[in-house]
């Protein structure tokens, strides 16, 4: 466990106050500043799973390091409780636990919130208590965890104890079936999105595992999808969904209907190579795991860029090939929902 309170990034500076001619009069009004520019992000907390590190990362959501845990657990079982092979997911649940999915170790663990070892479950194989490469994982707010159970095809639902509640999917393209599924995520009536992945597509499901809708086929043109590896529901009901492949995020309505792109090769701020993890916090602003980047980029509701933090290494603050992201953020943080 490592912690470091030495702040590692500047602030940005808030945007300038735009400002309007008052017709009749001499002077001008600023215009009015869109609530989400004074959210404060030191409360917000990014957790990275930093695969090639084997290790999770905690942010503030400025980018400040705050604390990591993990190491190697080797290269063949028996794996070390409390270590990783590769970690590809990381959630945190409702009382601040973090799941992380051990893509190579095939198996989930969880921690408390200091990153200390509470239980794990899992092995290599097929069945309620295995896994294939799980690289996936999602808390819900019923305190119970998603898992997409990548090479066996299919997602899974454990409750809070690791013990296997149900589980949907099988290989194939028909509705419902799935093909190497590496994104889940859910909306606010608890439906879950899927990244189909290798059958160029994302599925809706309702909580129950219920196949809903999909959307998408195969092409490298906007509104088709080449290896969608990722997604995040907005809360103003658009999709966005992170192409690993083409170095974008695409944005959807929940109806699979084309909005808009963001991004492209490279290396410059707003652009991607290889985007495998992206989520949105509770005030429309969006992180996204920039793989091969070995990096985190920022952006605000509008998708306009923000920040960006990470370089190559083995360091605190650096990273090497991440793939999962999530978020927690302290109690009252989070804008109140209007009855």
């Amino acid at each position: 466990m490592a912690e470091d309170s030495t702040e590692t990034t500047q602030e940005e500076e808030a945007p300038a106050l735009d400002l309007v001619q008052v017709d009749g009069q001499d002077g001008v009004l600023p215009e009015e500043r869109p609530a989400w520019m004074d959210v404060d992000h030191s409360r917000l907390y990014v957790w990275v799973a930093d695969s090639g590190n084997d290790r999770i990362q905690k942010f503030d959501g400025n980018g400040k390091f705050l604390m990591e845990f993990g190491r190697s657990a080797g290269t063949r079982a028996p794996y070390e409780a409390g270590r990783f092979k590769g970690p590809f997911g990381v959630a945190v649940d409702m009382e601040n636990n973090i799941w992380v999915a051990d893509t190579g170790c095939h198996r989930v663990q969880k921690f408390d919130p200091d990153g200390d070892f509470i239980l794990e479950f899992g092995k290599e194989g097929y069945g309620q208590d295995k896994f294939y490469w799980p690289e996936s994982i999602v808390a819900e707010p019923t305190g119970t965890i998603l898992v997409a159970d990548t090479a066996n095809h299919c997602i899974k639902r454990y409750d809070n104890d690791g013990d296997f509640l149900m589980g949907f999917g099988f290989a194939g393209n028909f509705d419902g079936f799935m093909k190497f599924p590496s994104g889940l995520s859910l909306d606010e009536e608890g439906n879950i999105y899927v990244a189909d992945r290798d059958n160029q597509r994302v599925q809706i499901f309702n909580e129950e595992g219920q196949f809903l809708s999909k959307f998408g086929e195969y092409g490298t043109e906007e509104s088709r999808f080449n290896f969608p590896r990722d997604l995040a529901a907005r809360r103003d009901g658009t999709l966005l969904v992170a192409e690993k492949s083409q170095n974008r995020i695409q944005q959807f309505d929940r109806e699979g209907y084309f909005v808009s792109v963001l991004g492209e090769f490279g290396k410059r701020d707003g652009q991607f190579n290889c985007p495998m993890g992206i989520v949105e916090d509770p005030y429309g602003f969006v992180f996204i795991v920039d793989t091969l980047n070995h990096r985190v980029q920022k952006f605000d509701p509008e998708l306009n860029f923000c920040k960006k933090w990470g370089t190559i290494g083995p360091e605190p603050m650096q990273f090497h090939n991440p793939v999962g992201i999530c978020l927690s953020w302290e109690p009252d943080w989070a804008p109140q929902e209007e009855d």
